[in-house]
C-alpha cells in the first residue's frame, strides 16, 4: 500500500531489457524488505526467469565468507582456493541462464554483505548471469566493494521514502479493519515520520496500553500517544541507534531532546563540526536553513521520547539552563528566540521576566500554542499582571476548553477594566467562552448587553451589536441576527469584523441568500488569513467551515466538501481543535447531501466523539441527528436509536433549525413507520419556517418527500423556490412536483438536475420512482431505461437504503420467478391463481412468496402491495 510510485518503477526496471538490477535505497524501518519481495516474486511470476533465491545479509553472517550467500551456492565449494570458488560459482549460475533467462536474485540488506559475497555478485551482473533485487540502507557507510555493486551499469536506483500522512491513513485503515480518525491519524504520523517499523511498534504499545480504542465504527486515541508505553522492541530499536555514537556526539543528541530546535553557532560551541557532520551523516540529525539561519533537529521525534526517558531531571534542567545562557550571550535576535529562551528559563528555574514571559506567550498564541500560552502566564507574577494578559490567558483556557477559568479570568480582568476598549474586548472574549465554550447562550447575550448599557463609544456599540447578531445568527435566529449584522464592513476592531462577517455569511446561508452568503465567506476567508499574520486571532480554518455550509446551501456540493475537506485537514494539522470539530461535521452533511451516506456516517461519528471528549456542547446535538440519519440509511436502526436516546442531553442550540429532526425521521423510516417519518420532517420544517431558516426548511421538505409527503410539502417548496436562490431548490422543487403530479418523465427530469450537481441518493430516489410510474402505465422499455439509472446512482450512494430505492433493491435481490410471483401478488392476484398463470402448484407459489418477504423485510402482501409495482390488470387502465 501506498507505494504506487516505487512499484511502477520497479515494474519498468523489470520491462527494461538494458537494466540488470534494482537496488531499493531507504533508512530502516521504511518498508524496503517487503517492497523487495513483493518486486522479486513479480519478476519469478513473470515466467521470465529460470528460478531465484533469497539471501539476508547480516553483521555475523559478514565475518565470514560467502556467509549471506552460502545456501545458494553450488554444494562441495572450496572456499580455501577464492578464485576457484569465484569461477565454480559463476560457472553454477550462468548455467542456470544459460536459455537466455536470469536467475533473479535478492538480497536484503546489501551493505552488510561481505567481501567475498560482493565481489561474486558483481561479477555474475557483469556477466549477465543474474538479476539482482536488493536492499540498502541509505545512513550507513558502504565498503568499497559494496559501492562497486551500488555503481554497476545497469542498475536502477530507487529511493524507498517513508510514508506521508495518506500513506499512514491508508495503511492503518487497512490493518485495523475500520476508519481511524483523522487526529490519530496525524498523531501516529507525527511520532512515526511515516516510518513503518516505528508505527507497527507504537500501535502495538497502543493497544497493550489500552489508548487506542474503538467505538461506533472508528478507531482513535482515547489520550496521546506520549500516554502510552513504549514496546520493549521499539525502545530497543531507538536505543541501538543512538547508543553507537561517541560521549561527544550524546551530548549534542541530549541537548536536542530537551530543547530543539537550536542554532547551528550555538551547537558548534558545545562540539565540533566533525561530530555534528557524523550525527547528519548517520541521520540521526537534521540541519535546517531558515532565512540565513541554520539550526538543528533530531530527525526522528522517537529519539527524544527514549532519550528523555533515560535522562534524570537534573541533567534536563542543566540543558536547558546552559542553552538559555547560550542563546542570550548570543544575542537572542530573532523572535522565536524569545519563546525559546522563556521557555528554558521556566524549566530550569520555575519562573522568568515577566516581560519575557509576555513576550513569548504572545509568539505562543501565534503559533496556536494554547498549552504553551497557559504555562508561560500562569508563571506571571501577580503584580505584573495585565488586561491583556487576563484577556490572553482567559482565551487560552477557552480553547483548551477550561471554560470555567476562562470566565473567572476574564470577568475578573472586565470588573477591574480602566476603559470602555479594554472593556469592549474583554466583553467579546466572555460572549465568546460562554456561548461556544459553555453553551450558555442566555449568559452571553445578557453579558453582551449590560455591556451596552454603561458603553458610550459609537463605534464600540456597534461593535457590540455586531456580536450580539452573530450570536443570534448561530443560535437559529437568522432574520434577527442579520438585522443587527447589516454594517459590519464599517466596524473598525478587525477581530469582531472578521468574525461578525463569518456569522452573517451563516445568516444570509440560513435566509436562502445562497450566492451572497459564499461571496462573503469566499471573501472573508481570505481576510481572516491574512489578518492571521498580524492578529491574535481564531483559526482561519474556521472561515472555511462557513464557506461549505453556504457552498451546501447554494447546491455546489462538490464545493461544500472540497472546503471542509481543506480546512479540517489545516485545523487537525495544528492542532486546532474547535475547527476541527465543526469542519468534520461540515465534511459528514457535505458528504450526506450528496448521497454518501457511509462518508457521512464516518464524519458525523468523529465529530461526536470529539465533541464529548472535549466538552463542546454546540456540536453535539447536529452531530449526533446527522450520526443517527446515516446510520438509519445504512441499516443499522438498532445503532441509530441507540444516539437518538442521547439527543436531549444535547444542547438545543442548532444554527439550523429543524434539521436536529433527520436523526428520528430517518430512524422512524427505517423500521417502516413511514406516516410518522413524514410527519416528523414536515413538523421540523415549520420549525425551521417560524424560525426565518428557509434553507433548512427547504432541505427538510425534500426529506418528507422522500418518505411520501409530496402533496403536503409541494406548495410550499413552490413557494420557497422563489426566495431562495442557487443551484439547489429548483431541482428539489421540482422533485417534489413530479412526485406530487405523478409525472414519470418529470421524474427522470429532476433526477438528472439533481444528479448534475451531485444530490446522487435523491437523483436515484427520483428515477426509482420514475420507474414504478412506467411499469404501472406498462412502458416498459422506459421502466427499464429508469431503473438502470435508478441503479446506477444508488450504486455511488455506499449501500444507502431508503423507501425509495425499495423497488431498485428488490430487483437486485430477487430471483426473475420470485420478481414475477411477488408483482402478481402485489396487484391482489391470489395464490392459486398466479399458479395457473406461471404453471406452477399453489405451494410452489406460496414458497415463492415465503422467500420474497425474507428478501425483502417483510411479513404480508400488504406490506409487498408497499414496495412493489404491480403491473396493469387486465381491463383496467394504467
Amino acid at each position: 500500500m501506498g507505494r504506487s510510485r516505487e512499484s511502477g518503477q520497479c515494474t519498468a526496471a523489470l520491462a527494461d531489457p538494458l537494466c540488470s538490477g534494482i537496488l531499493l535505497r531507504g533508512e530502516s524501518g521504511v518498508g524496503k524488505t517487503r517492497l523487495a519481495a513483493h518486486v522479486w516474486q513479480q519478476a519469478l511470476d513473470a515466467g521470465s526467469s529460470v528460478g531465484g533465491g533469497r539471501a539476508t545479509a547480516t553483521e555475523a553472517a559478514a565475518a565470514i565468507p560467502f556467509g549471506a550467500i552460502a545456501h545458494l551456492l553450488p554444494s562441495g565449494l572450496d572456499l580455501t582456493d577464492p578464485l576457484a570458488a569465484f569461477q565454480s560459482a559463476g560457472r553454477a549460475f550462468r548455467r542456470s541462464s544459460s536459455s537466455g533467462s536470469k536467475y533473479v536474485l535478492l538480497i536484503d540488506d546489501i551493505h552488510l554483505l561481505d567481501s567475498a559475497s560482493a565481489t561474486l555478485v558483481r561479477q555474475l551482473l557483469d556477466s549477465d548471469a543474474v538479476f539482482v533485487i536488493a536492499t540498502l540502507r541509505s545512513d550507513v557507510l558502504l565498503s568499497d566493494v559494496v559501492l562497486a555493486l551500488d555503481r554497476a551499469e545497469g542498475v536502477s536506483h530507487i529511493d524507498v521514502g517513508a510514508f506521508d500522512h495518506e500513506g499512514v491513513e491508508e495503511v492503518l485503515t487497512a490493518v485495523l479493519g475500520d476508519v481511524v480518525e483523522r487526529r490519530t491519524s496525524y498523531e501516529l504520523h507525527r511520532y512515526s515520520q511515516g516510518n513503518l517499523l516505528f508505527l507497527r511498534e507504537l500501535v502495538l504499545g497502543l493497544f497493550d496500553d489500552k489508548v487506542l480504542t474503538h467505538g461506533d465504527g472508528l478507531w482513535r486515541l482515547a489520550g496521546t500517544v506520549g500516554d502510552a508505553r513504549r514496546t520493549p522492541r521499539l525502545r530497543q530499536l531507538i536505543e541501538s541507534r543512538l547508543g553507537r555514537v561517541p560521549a561527544a556526539a550524546m551530548t549534542i543528541l541530549e541537548t536536542l531532546a530537551v530543547a530543539e530546535p537550536i542554532g547551528l553557532t550555538e551547537l558548534t560551541g558545545m562540539s565540533s563540526p566533525e561530530t555534528l557532520a557524523l550525527l547528519e551523516d548517520a541521520d540521526l540529525i537534521h540541519i535546517h536553513m531558515s532565512r540565513r539561519r541554520m539550526s538543528a533537529t533530531l530527525a526522528h521525534p522517537l529519539y527524544g521520547e527514549v532519550l528523555r526517558a533515560a535522562m534524570p531531571v537534573s541533567r534536563r534542567l542543566v540543558i536547558v539552563n546552559d542553552c538559555a545562557e547560550r542563546a542570550l550571550s548570543h544575542g537572542a535576535r530573532r523572535l522565536e528566540d524569545t519563546l525559546r529562551v522563556a521557555t528554558w528559563t521556566v524549566q530550569a528555574t520555575g519562573t522568568a521576566d515577566p516581560d519575557l514571559i509576555v513576550k513569548a506567550a504572545q509568539l505562543a498564541r501565534y503559533s496556536h500554542d494554547y498549552a504553551h500560552v497557559v504555562d508561560l502566564l500562569e508563571r506571571l507574577p501577580e503584580e505584573s499582571r495585565t488586561h491583556a494578559t487576563r484577556l490572553q490567558l482567559g482565551e487560552a483556557y477557552y480553547l483548551l476548553r477550561r471554560i470555567d477559568d476562562s470566565e473567572r479570568v476574564l470577568k475578573q480582568a472586565y470588573d477591574t477594566a480602566p476603559d470602555e476598549t479594554e472593556a469592549h474586548r474583554l466583553v467579546v472574549e466572555r460572549t465568546q467562552n460562554l456561548f461556544w465554550g459553555a453553551t450558555r447562550v442566555q449568559q452571553a447575550l445578557d453579558v453582551n448587553a449590560q455591556a451596552l448599557t454603561v458603553i458610550s463609544d459609537p463605534g464600540t456599540r456597534e461593535a457590540l451589536l455586531a456580536n450580539e447578531g452573530a450570536m443570534r445568527a448561530f443560535s437559529g435566529q437568522p432574520e434577527e441576527g442579520l438585522r443587527l449584522l447589516q454594517n459590519t464592513d464599517l466596524l473598525t476592531d478587525e477581530r469582531v469584523r472578521l468574525y461578525a462577517n463569518g456569522m452573517k455569511a451563516l445568516g444570509l446561508s440560513a435566509v436562502g441568500r445562497t450566492e451572497d452568503a459564499v461571496e462573503l465567506a469566499h471573501r472573508t476567508h481570505a481576510q481572516h488569513v491574512e489578518a492571521s499574520s498580524r492578529l491574535i486571532i481564531q483559526h482561519p480554518s474556521a472561515a472555511l467551515s462557513v464557506l461549505s455550509l453556504a457552498c451546501g446551501a447554494m447546491g455546489d456540493l462538490a464545493g461544500s466538501w472540497r472546503a471542509a475537506e481543506r480546512g479540517h485537514r489545516d485545523a487537525v494539522a495544528d492542532n486546532a481543535t474547535e475547527p476541527a470539530a465543526w469542519l468534520s461535521y461540515d465534511m459528514g452533511r457535505a458528504a450526506w447531501l450528496q448521497g454518501r451516506v457511509a462518508d457521512a456516517r464516518r464524519w458525523f461519528a468523529e465529530t461526536l466523539a470529539i465533541g464529548l471528549d472535549e466538552g463542546m456542547g454546540l456540536v453535539l446535538r447536529p452531530a449526533a441527528a446527522g450520526l443517527a440519519a446515516a446510520a438509519a440509511v445504512l441499516g443499522q436502526a438498532e445503532h441509530a436509536q441507540t444516539v437518538l436516546d442521547d439527543l436531549d442531553a444535547y444542547p438545543d442550540v442548532f444554527f439550523l433549525p429543524g434539521e436536529d429532526a433527520i436523526g428520528m425521521g430517518w430512524s422512524l423510516a427505517s423500521r417502516g413507520l413511514i406516516t410518522a417519518a413524514r410527519q416528523t420532517f414536515l413538523d421540523a420544517a415549520e420549525r425551521a419556517r417560524a424560525a426565518g431558516a428557509v434553507s433548512s426548511e427547504m432541505m427538510l421538505l425534500t426529506e418528507a418527500v422522500r418518505v411520501g409527503g409530496a402533496t403536503q410539502a409541494v406548495a410550499r417548496m413552490t413557494a420557497l423556490e422563489r426566495t431562495c436562490d442557487g443551484a439547489f431548490s429548483g431541482p428539489r422543487t421540482r422533485f417534489a412536483q413530479a412526485m406530487a403530479g405523478r409525472d414519470a418523465d418529470a421524474l427522470l427530469s429532476a433526477a438528472a438536475d439533481l444528479e448534475r450537481i451531485g444530490a446522487l441518493l435523491v437523483a436515484a430516489e427520483a428515477a426509482a420512482a420514475a420507474k414504478d410510474l412506467y411499469q404501472r402505465a406498462g412502458q416498459a422499455r422506459q421502466a427499464t431505461s429508469a431503473a438502470n439509472l435508478a441503479g446506477e446512482l444508488a450504486n455511488s450512494c455506499q449501500g444507502a437504503s431508503t423507501p425509495g430505492l425499495m423497488g431498485i433493491q428488490m430487483q437486485a435481490s430477487l430471483s426473475a420467478r420470485e420478481r414475477e410471483v411477488a408483482a402478481l401478488a402485489a396487484a391482489g392476484v391470489s395464490s392459486r391463481e398466479i399458479g395457473e398463470q406461471l404453471f406452477l402448484s399453489t405451494r410452489t407459489v406460496d414458497n415463492h412468496l415465503q422467500r420474497v418477504y425474507t428478501k425483502l423485510g417483510i411479513t404480508s402482501r400488504r406490506d409487498l402491495a408497499n414496495v412493489i409495482a404491480p403491473p396493469p390488470r387486465p381491463g383496467t387502465r394504467p
